[in-house]
């Protein structure tokens, strides 16, 4: 801001009629007006600011408080102050349409109105005197002193007595830096889609622009303080949504979004529009049925998503054949996917396939067997119309993706899941049906990575 900020019987007797009483009834308290004067400091622990420092909170002419509490509402404009980074004094005239005065102790509300917001358009105000920021959903701010200034939220309580507030800032900004190395040029208009909890909260224009020779956008939202991102992703137009924020609580501050849109889709930003996409050892996720580019190496068909960033990669062959009474024995891994998946425990175990800890810059289980429910979802996920009761099967579908363009091997014959049936059998999959198989006979594996 130039403004700161971090911040209720007729009778029948002898033919004569006698008009009925009139009960008495007590009149509304008549409004009083008080005059009212209050210092306002700065919270200091979740403020945002115009100042370079980030931490500054100064008051400017044309500041006004907004005071509300029972039967109290008032309007204080600033008086001395201005320019200071606490202690402004602001004065007006409270309206109280209570019985007697207001007592000490009469918890008053008070929020700062800038000289920079306008009633009506960033903020607005009811009868009682509260006022709401009203967050853009539709336009993006420049940069984190443009939104302070429209958009802070400076909020404090206090007593009627007291006389002092101190404010806090209620509106967290998200300050987004996204940095293009995909082949943008500067100057292109994008369409900036700001998702939460898979729905959208702002979408608007933004143009890149060149920044120490990289193609950037910069756009700032703001939005309500206690905000809980979970699975948040910002998407440029028609380019992949790209995740940045696990599941947190917003406070009152300036969160520095910084993100790159790359060349390829980076696993970290899978969804669940992603299925069937070849997962290869940079980290990246390449077109369905499409060779992976020249030196990347294709890992796998991206199989499940459980959320953005999470999911289960299914291998393009098989491991080497074992007993569900081996696979029973391996370690369990319960970290990736939602599920719990057992772990080959050596290279012996993996035949050829090659071991991982991570792609890219994403973190994997390495190659393991998942639960029946896992292989359903993933055949499922790759279009799979096969299958009986109890559950579909890998077909022509499914191995399209396996086998088309990245030299995989297709799905066929028996192979395990984790999942036990009884004492003695547990289930397997082939290409016509689920069932159950002694524990003790050896059968093909077909391992996952969990992300």
């Amino acid at each position: 801001m130039t403004a700161a900020l971090v911040m209720t019987a007729c009778s029948n007797d002898d033919n004569m009629t006698q008009a009925p009483e009139t009960p008495n009834t007590p009149e509304a308290p008549t409004a009083v007006t008080i005059p009212y004067t209050v210092t306002v400091n700065d919270g200091g622990t979740t403020r945002a600011t115009v100042d370079s420092d980030n931490k500054t909170l100064r008051f400017a002419t044309g500041d006004k408080l907004y005071i509300i509490g029972t039967n109290v509402k008032g309007v204080l404009e600033i008086q001395t102050g201005v320019g200071k980074t606490s202690g402004a004094t602001f004065s007006g005239e409270l309206s109280y349409s209570g019985s007697g005065t207001p007592a000490d102790d009469l918890s008053l509300t008070a929020t700062l109105v800038s000289a920079q917001q306008s009633v009506g358009n960033e903020v607005s105000v009811d009868a009682a005197g509260a006022v709401t920021v009203n967050y853009p959903t539709t336009a993006y701010c420049t940069d984190v002193n443009d939104a302070v200034k429209k958009y802070s939220n400076l909020t404090g309580i206090s007593t009627y007595s007291a006389k002092s507030f101190t404010l806090t800032q209620q509106t967290a900004f998200l300050n987004f830096v996204v940095t293009f190395e995909d082949g943008t040029t500067t100057g292109t208009e994008l369409s900036a889609a700001v998702s939460n909890s898979g729905s959208a909260i702002a979408t608007a224009s933004v143009t890149t622009t060149t920044e120490d020779t990289k193609i950037v956008a910069k756009f700032v939202l703001p939005v309500a303080s206690n905000t809980t991102l979970s699975s948040a992703a910002v998407k440029m137009s028609e380019k992949y949504a790209i995740p940045f924020g696990a599941s947190q609580i917003l406070a009152g501050k300036v969160y520095n979004v910084k993100r790159t849109q790359s060349q390829y889709q980076p696993l970290s930003a899978a969804t669940t529009s992603d299925y069937g996409k070849v997962a290869c050892a940079a980290g990246h996720l390449h077109t369905a049925k499409t060779a992976v580019p020249t030196g990347c190496t294709a890992v796998g068909i991206l199989g499940k998503v459980t959320e953005t960033g999470h999911g289960l990669i299914l291998a393009l062959q098989d491991a080497k054949n074992q007993t569900w009474e081996t696979i029973n024995g391996w370690a369990s891994e319960t970290t990736y996917a939602d599920t719990t998946l057992k772990l080959l425990p050596d290279d012996t175990a993996r035949s050829s396939l090659t071991s991982y800890s991570t792609l890219g810059s994403t973190a994997v289980s390495n190659w393991a067997v998942a639960q029946k429910s896992d292989y359903e979802a993933i055949f499922i996920n790759l279009g799979s119309t096969t299958g009986g009761s109890d559950g579909m099967v890998p077909d022509a579908s499914v191995n399209a993706y396996i086998i088309y363009s990245v030299g995989g091997t297709k799905i066929s014959d028996t192979h395990w899941s984790a999942t036990v049936m009884d004492d003695n059998f547990a289930w397997y999959f082939n290409n016509f049906q689920w069932n159950g198989i002694n524990r003790v006979h050896s059968r093909n594996v077909r391992p996952v990575l969990g992300f």
